[in-house]
């Protein structure tokens, strides 16, 4: 259990670490990583990250939930997209930290992310 906040300490603290909670997840980040390059249906998300459909579809209720990501109807499709520049901040400072969050989508000759398909936290 997490302790209430100091009312001296930065309003926006509890906001900010549930912001960086969900994107801890390994699949969530990845998810988020993908669609910072493209928009994608979960068919095409499965595909390409190697993530099975049911943890996908928890994984991005959890993003849409939390408003980091939306979606427009493609046809039968929900088609995904980040809507939410803070997530997008804090992934151009992870990528500049780390090597290969810069090509998710292979599109620069990048393997496949190891996505841990037991992830549920």
């Amino acid at each position: 259990m997490t302790k209430p906040v100091s009312s001296r300490v930065c309003r926006s603290i509890g906001e900010a670490s549930e912001l960086l909670k969900l994107i801890a997840n390994a699949n969530r980040l990845a998810i988020v990583c993908y669609l910072m390059e493209t928009e994608a249906s979960v068919s095409v998300l499965e595909e390409e990250l190697g993530i099975r459909q049911p943890t996908l579809s928890q994984q991005l209720a959890e993003l849409r939930a939390a408003g980091i990501i939306g979606g427009r109807r493609d046809g039968k499709a929900i088609v995904y997209r980040v809507s939410d520049q803070r997530v997008e901040t804090i992934v151009y400072t992870l990528r500049d930290m780390f090597s290969g969050l810069d090509d998710v989508t292979g599109r620069f000759g990048m393997a496949k992310l190891p996505v841990d398909e037991v992830m549920f936290d």
